[in-house]
């Protein structure tokens, strides 16, 4: 090390030495993208050709330190078979892993993953009929865990969601129509909420999307009123509920409490282990409003909110809540372009937009349209690490009157400091920077170049100290 960098270093080593015990979550950023799979009627890459996700919502699970998270995707296979498969893959490799059985009119729902692998979804006018499971670790081997019947008489299972202990939650419908948040272990289902022409009958007029988290709780939207009383007038409130039905309130709209500054809430919700809710809302004052917020009942914060300049326009589409308070979520940016983003209150980041350019098997490919249609697709999802998946629609950079189709693709999370791409900074991130120091190369090619501007210099060393003891 030349001595001049020995001294400065020595001069930040005992501060350095001071908080290397404090780790803590700190703030990711977004510019690696690695892609899944991209859609289109012929050639397609690592999927069928002419089967599509246009309209999907996207899964992720949490990788292993220091490697991608396995994906997932509803797709809907047009032509010959006109089936519904999920697709899954790690590493941007994968294949569809499972079929729906029958080949006319049989459906799957959007799935979720944990991270053992295993894959939920509903099937439906399909038999059997119910929640498949997939194990991706197990050669895809596929079953339907959940039955229609069962001690509630429930014939249908919007929303399948799985955690990582393998328990599943689901909207339930009996033959009524009546809907009840039911979860399910090993063979056993508990009854969570249900709504008021449900067997047993609830307070609720309509049970909304709900989220499913580690404790075997569901949160969700509630409107309340006897059966048929679902207008938008009827007060609504956002709840966490327990497999014994009881609950915990979060939030309510100013139907039910006249001094909420909530006029009203989006259909969906992202539930977090430690019970904190993700929800976005659309605002009193000022009128029009919207924001994305995350609360556990007793303190609410502001992700991102309407007025603040940032974000101008916060779409419909359900927000993703991880365990480290980050929030994901559609929303329109200062530019009026539609963007994906991440937040925890403190931070906000726009991980990317439409015109952005990301790179693809085609090599650079803009995020566009050959019209106004929007440029992505379905909600965005956030894993444990911070990563996020989306599903944009990608042009040649100079044509975007040539369609390439639908892509799927992962934004990794990172730290600036963190060389060794271990998820943290440490000792080993600051050797690695010390031992490239004064050293060029192409942006990023170098390890020690953290902040990606060609050389290994004081900005990189000022950063890795600035982060030190942090992790993802």
């Amino acid at each position: 090390m030349p001595p001049v960098i020995a001294s400065r270093f020595l001069a930040v080593a005992f501060s350095v030495l001071a908080c290397a015990a404090r780790a803590q979550s700190g703030a990711p950023v977004y510019d690696t993208f690695q892609l899944q799979c991209r859609s289109n009627f012929t050639g397609a890459f690592n999927i069928l050709d002419s089967a599509f996700f246009t309209t999907s919502t996207p899964a992720i699970a949490d990788p292993s330190p220091g490697q991608w998270p396995r994906f997932a995707v509803r797709v809907s296979v047009i032509g010959g078979s006109d089936s519904q498969g999920i697709w899954s893959g790690i590493n941007g490799a994968g294949s569809i892993v499972y079929f729906s059985p029958n080949t006319v009119d049989s459906s799957l729902t959007d799935c979720a993953i944990n991270n053992a692998g295993r894959i939920v979804a509903e099937q439906y006018f399909a038999s059997p009929s119910g929640i498949v499971a997939v194990d991706t670790a197990n050669a895809n081997a596929a079953s339907v865990i959940v039955a229609p019947g069962g001690p509630y008489g429930v014939l249908g299972f919007g929303t399948p969601l799985t955690n990582q202990a393998g328990q599943v939650a689901f909207r339930g419908r009996n033959g009524a129509n009546a809907q009840a948040w039911i979860s399910w272990s090993a063979g056993a289902q508990a009854l969570h909420a249900s709504e008021a022409a449900f067997f047993p009958a609830g307070p609720f007029s309509f049970l909304f999307t709900p989220s499913f988290n580690g404790n075997r709780q569901i949160a969700g939207k509630v409107r309340f009123g006897a059966a048929g009383q679902t207008g938008e007038t009827q007060p609504d409130e956002i709840r966490v509920f327990n497999s014994d039905g009881t609950s915990t309130l979060i939030a309510r709209d100013v139907d039910a409490d006249p001094a909420s500054n909530f006029k009203s809430f989006d259909n969906s919700v992202s539930l977090t282990d430690d019970g904190r809710v993700a929800f976005i809302a659309t605002l009193v004052s000022p009128p029009g409003a919207r924001g994305v917020y995350l609360s556990n009942g007793a303190a609410t914060i502001p992700i991102a909110v309407t007025t603040g300049g940032v974000v101008t326009n916060v779409e419909f589409f359900a927000p993703s809540a991880n365990n480290r308070g980050w929030v994901a979520f559609r929303a329109f940016d200062s530019d009026n372009r539609r963007a994906v983003w991440a937040g925890n209150g403190a931070t906000l980041r726009k991980i990317v937009r439409h015109l952005d350019i990301l790179p693809s098997d085609l090599g650079p490919a803009r995020i566009d349209q050959n019209d106004n249609s929007p440029s992505f697709g379905g909600s965005v999802r956030i894993n444990s690490r911070g990563d996020v998946a989306f599903l944009p629609a990608l042009t040649p950079p100079s044509n975007n009157q040539i369609e390439w189709g639908t892509w799927a693709y992962i934004a990794r999370a990172r730290l600036l400091g963190d060389a060794s791409g271990d998820d943290g900074v440490t000792f080993a991130d600051l050797n690695i920077v010390l031992g490239q120091f004064g050293q060029a190369g192409a942006p990023g090619s170098l390890a020690g170049d953290v902040n990606r501007d060609g050389r290994v210099d004081f900005s990189d060393l000022n950063i890795v100290l600035g982060e030190f003891g942090l992790s993802i």
